[in-house]
């Protein structure tokens, strides 16, 4: 009975690694011929940060992001299915296999990039401070011993604390709704979030009541895909390219910050 027993055990070890593996493997890198097989691709876009990600009155994502994830499934010849994610749940979407890939504002950096695979940048805005009218904010050292609210994790988040003066108190929410709605509502002095984004709340929201007060940083944004990836990511690259060579990356750049595409980075 003994030796049945480790038998059993030994079984079911093996399983339960079998198991594991095909959870892993249904998460790891993709390529074009894989996705082909699935019969679409599924891209993550960033939720609740117009102009780049919302939603219209019928619930139906829109903005930057969502067009340029629209555009990758017409060159590469399959339906999109559009996942909208807030900004901390991005990554650990991708790598969980929720999504293929990620067309999410999301800015390429040393820590992250060990984790994940990052194109050519293919947008780009500004890092701004928003505050109330008439408030006294000129530029970063106006911060000290004020509170400003940031997205956690997110680029103002680790620009700030790099760059702020010691005495900033910065209130980190999970999006960059809440963090708007922390200035709307008076419960901070001032928030950092990108510039279209603020010309676009200041429009519909905060007219007379807020103001965009300053810029202090450029934030490229890439593509990103799971390690290990190559075929896809070499193929977003080329995409990245070809639409900035012909114009249609500079069009929906212009339908939805209202100015032309910057002068992006390449690497």
């Amino acid at each position: 009975m003994r030796i049945k027993g480790l038998i059993y055990t030994r079984f079911l070890a093996v399983m339960l690694a079998g198991c594991a593996a095909l959870a892993s493997a249904q998460a790891s890198a993709q390529s074009i011929a894989e996705l082909t097989k699935k019969g679409k691709i599924t891209i993550g876009v960033v939720s609740g940060t117009p102009p780049f990600g919302s939603v219209d009155a019928k619930g139906t994502p829109i903005g930057y992001d969502v067009d340029v994830a629209n555009l990758i499934g017409r060159y590469i010849g399959l339906p999109v299915e559009i996942v909208p994610l807030t900004p901390p749940a991005r990554i650990p979407a991708l790598e969980s296999g929720k999504v293929d890939m990620l067309a999410a504002t999301l800015a390429p950096t040393p820590e992250r990039a060990k984790s994940v695979l990052f194109t050519m940048p293919y947008s780009a805005f500004e890092l701004a401070v928003v505050a109330p009218v008439g408030s006294k904010f000129k530029s970063l050292s106006d911060l000290d011993k004020k509170k400003i609210a940031v997205n956690r994790g997110g680029t103002s988040d680790t620009a700030l604390t790099r760059l702020a003066p010691p005495g900033t108190v910065l209130v980190r929410f999970e999006d960059d709704s809440t963090v708007t709605q922390a200035l709307l509502s008076n419960q901070v002095d001032s928030i950092s979030i990108p510039s279209t984004m603020a010309n676009e709340i200041i429009k519909t929201r905060g007219a007379g009541k807020i103001e965009l007060k300053f810029a202090y940083s450029v934030q490229p944004n890439s593509m990103t895909v799971r390690k290990g990836s190559y075929e896809l990511h070499e193929w977003l690259n080329n995409f990245i390219y070809y639409v900035k060579v012909n114009g249609e990356l500079d069009a929906i750049a212009r339908k939805w910050t209202g100015s032309p595409l910057p002068e992006l980075p390449v690497f």
